[in-house]
């Protein structure tokens, strides 16, 4: 029986949203990846040109993300093999005739820290904003999962100021060194987090300082540092519509310590303990992810002291809900992707 999650009356959120990692995304490699109830194919030539595409080829409608391939610089279709250019030109038909005017309905994607996002907007309009690119800090590959839940991307983002379920559902302390600070499309906090069976109003001092961006509802960004140790993790958590009350909840988690001496030793004890930060990430997030597949979204909430900035949060959200200038008329129905 399926859940009775409410996420499925609430539309898609407009913005940025992680469709693969870049290793998904290989030289030659054609992918798919459902948002927002509509494919996108994603590419990679031989000189690197990764690109986001519309998935049905203007000539005959063939889906590009099956059976379509790379050949030189071109995607090619595998219905009558024209192939189109990186700016989405058609350059060539499969039988030597003048190619047509055609073009593909190119995408708007950036690559960053070994994720691939791709934008997304209800009225077809363009990026509004962009997701900050992170300093380079010497950190090693992350460590990536994805998975499919029955939740909302406002579920997830909203867990950031939802401060009243850290103790109960996660056994974790809170203190918040920052609270949600809101500019355009950005929401940045600061928080420690400490075990919830300590007695003390503030968590330890060795305890992780997090840093967190969020942006739109898609994508959170955090570090955190132990100075005390010379620890720092870096993660991205995003969260990705792929169909009514339906997303991707993919994660990276990276590593390192800062110690001048003894380097070898430091990336050795990362390498070894970024296994269990991830595997720490999934098990956390999976207690939310119980609640959400079958929690209801109550607009008018009666919050209690300690409940955390939440309405704030939801004024602040409510710029990413945009109504459909047309009918989607090219959604599509689910397409099994690799």
């Amino acid at each position: 029986m399926t859940p009775p999650n409410r996420s499925i009356e609430r539309p898609y959120p407009d913005g940025w949203f992680a469709v693969a990692t870049s290793t998904e995304v290989g030289i030659g490699k054609v992918v798919t990846r459902r948002l927002a109830g509509q494919d996108v194919v994603l590419y990679r030539t031989p000189a690197g040109r990764l690109r986001a595409v519309r998935p049905f080829c203007p000539h005959l409608g063939a889906h590009l993300g099956h059976g379509g391939t790379v050949r030189g610089e071109n995607l090619v279709c595998p219905f009558h093999r024209f192939e189109f250019a990186p700016d989405g030109a058609c350059v060539r038909t499969g039988y030597d005739t003048p190619p047509p005017a055609a073009r593909l309905g190119l995408v708007e994607l950036r690559e960053i820290d070994g994720l691939i996002f791709v934008w997304r907007h209800a009225q077809g309009k363009g990026p509004t904003w962009e997701i900050d690119v992170p300093p380079p800090a010497a950190f090693p590959r992350a460590r990536a999962s994805a998975r499919t839940v029955t939740a909302h991307p406002d579920d997830f983002m909203e867990n950031v100021v939802d401060y009243g379920h850290f103790v109960p559902l996660h056994k974790v302390a809170l203190e918040v060194v920052s609270p949600p600070h809101f500019l355009g499309a950005r929401m940045m906090s600061a928080y420690r987090l400490g075990r919830a069976d300590d007695q003390s109003r503030s968590a330890p001092l060795w305890a992780p300082a997090m840093e967190t961006t969020a942006y739109g509802l898609g994508v959170l960004y955090g570090e955190a540092t132990s100075p005390r140790i010379g620890l720092r993790v870096r993660n991205w958590t995003c969260v990705t519509p792929v169909s009514p009350g339906q997303a991707v909840l993919r994660s990276t988690v990276t590593v390192r310590f800062t110690w001048r001496r003894y380097r070898w030793l430091a990336r050795a004890l990362a390498a070894l303990i970024s296994v269990p930060f991830a595997r720490a990430t999934v098990s956390q997030s999976a207690r939310d992810v119980a609640i959400w597949r079958h929690r209801a979204h109550v607009e008018q909430p009666r919050l209690a002291r300690g409940d955390g900035p939440i309405m704030r949060y939801r004024r602040w959200a409510a710029q990413f809900t945009s109504v459909p200038s047309v009918p989607t008329a090219d959604a599509q129905p689910p397409t099994r992707i690799a």
